[in-house]
């Protein structure tokens, strides 16, 4: 018998009180964003609270943030859409560099990020570095 993998996307769903309590944004509300279009539609069954997958969450965040700096509604959905198309274009590329992380400081969780070569004779190693001063990027060559 094969087994079913999980996936987070996909499997995992939050209630629309639980949503309301963990954003801020009423039930109320978050039902008019559903009616207007800039949510998805929940998951339901007859009788059984509205459930949202939880992907949803970090929309309605955005959506909320943007409100608070003054978007209207549809603006502030319009940027929530745009920012999770500018997170999944980040978190290719990160997949696709990513080589490694040194932990330098467990506690203050600083460290370096080993980014991969940026040079193709493989000479120039990119590192991202978290530190004291902040983030900031390194080239060392080897």
């Amino acid at each position: 018998m094969m087994k079913e993998k999980f996936s987070l996307k996909a499997d995992l769903v939050i209630g629309i009180g639980d949503l309301s309590k963990l954003t801020g944004v009423s039930t109320r509300q978050l039902r008019y964003w559903e009616e207007r279009g800039y949510l998805e539609t929940p998951i339901t069954e007859k009788n059984i609270t509205r459930k949202y997958k939880f992907e949803v969450f970090y929309k309605v965040q955005a959506i909320k943030k943007y409100l608070d700096e003054g978007f209207t509604l549809a603006k502030a959905a319009e940027q929530a859409d745009q920012r999770k198309k500018q997170v999944i274009i980040c978190k290719k590329f990160v997949n696709a560099t990513f080589v490694d992380v040194s932990i330098a400081d467990d506690e203050k969780l600083f460290g370096k990020i080993d980014m991969g070569y940026v040079d193709k004779e493989e000479t120039q190693h990119l590192y991202g570095i978290v530190d004291k001063n902040g983030s900031h990027f390194e080239i060392n060559k080897e």
